[in-house]
């Protein structure tokens, strides 16, 4: 009742000054109306996996194509892989995070749960085809996600219902997982990328974050420049970076990653971060 008073206010009277409601915490609606509705991010992602699928052929026929982060390594005998994130790289969760905003409701790990739990994600635009087109080449894909190692199962369904070539569970790599002796890695994906490395030689990598890619020594922006740069040459031919206003390790770095500070002083931390000149 006194946000509707206020805003009765403010629409009576321009002469107000300072007179606009803030966002609350969870301000993501625009974000998510343009992951949501706007024909840009759809095409984005049609024309990156797009790209990926062009590039298979090439990949295959060289025996010294490699995307993996890596000193040089012996290559021969691997057979050929792909690897790529799951979340907002493969599969759409976007409706949670809507259902949140319409809801006025914070990020909740016990919602995140059930709704993989319910294997409801839809696959984004390209990727099916992409993969297909992959697994019909003889390439495995494997899928590197940040989800927990309990969900592996639901997420193999999830990937399933939508058409992904998944053979075996053991191609869905979560977070902590034993593979690998990974455990102890958390959900730093260099482990599990290491892994694969042992069993393939991998042409691809896509995700929707610099990690699913290489891994900075901190979640600074420049230290993600450093990480990246030795690679830079590689975007849309070997990796295929996709977008994600969504969330992310940009989200929270301008608070260090201090999730209990309170919601206005971290939206203070993110305004504080904004450049205001080049």
């Amino acid at each position: 009742m006194r946000n509707l008073m206020f805003a009765s206010v403010c629409l009576l009277s321009t002469a107000l000054v300072g007179c606009q409601q803030q966002p609350p915490a969870n301000d993501q609606l625009d974000a998510v109306l343009w992951t949501q509705t706007s024909i840009e991010h759809e095409l984005i992602y049609r024309q990156v996996f797009a790209s990926a699928t062009r590039q298979l052929d090439a990949a295959l026929a060289d025996p010294t194509w490699d995307a993996l982060p890596l000193p040089p390594r012996n290559l021969a005998g691997l057979p050929p892989a792909v690897v790529v994130d799951i979340d907002e790289t493969v599969l759409d969760n976007v409706p949670l995070n809507a259902r949140d905003i319409i809801n006025n409701q914070v990020y909740s790990y016990d919602r995140w749960n059930t709704w993989v739990d319910q294997a409801k994600a839809q696959a984004l635009p390209g990727a099916v085809a992409f993969l297909q087109a992959a697994d019909k080449k003889g390439i495995t894909v494997y899928y590197i996600t940040n989800r927990e190692h309990s969900q592996v199962q639901a997420t193999v369904d999830n990937l399933r219902l939508r058409g992904f070539p998944v053979q075996r569970n053991e191609q869905v790599l979560a977070a902590s997982t034993p593979t690998g002796h990974c455990e102890q890695a958390g959900y730093g994906k260099n482990c599990r990328r290491q892994w694969v490395a042992a069993h393939a030689r991998v042409l691809m990598l896509a995700g929707d974050a610099l990690g699913d890619f290489v891994q900075a020594e901190h979640n600074t922006l420049a230290d993600q420049r450093k990480a990246a740069e030795p690679y830079l040459a590689w975007l849309g031919q070997r990796w295929f970076l996709l977008p994600n206003p969504t969330y992310g390790n940009w989200y929270s770095a301008p608070y260090g990653d201090q999730e209990k500070l309170p919601f206005e002083r971290k939206r203070q931390l993110k305004q504080q971060a904004l450049p205001l000149e080049n």
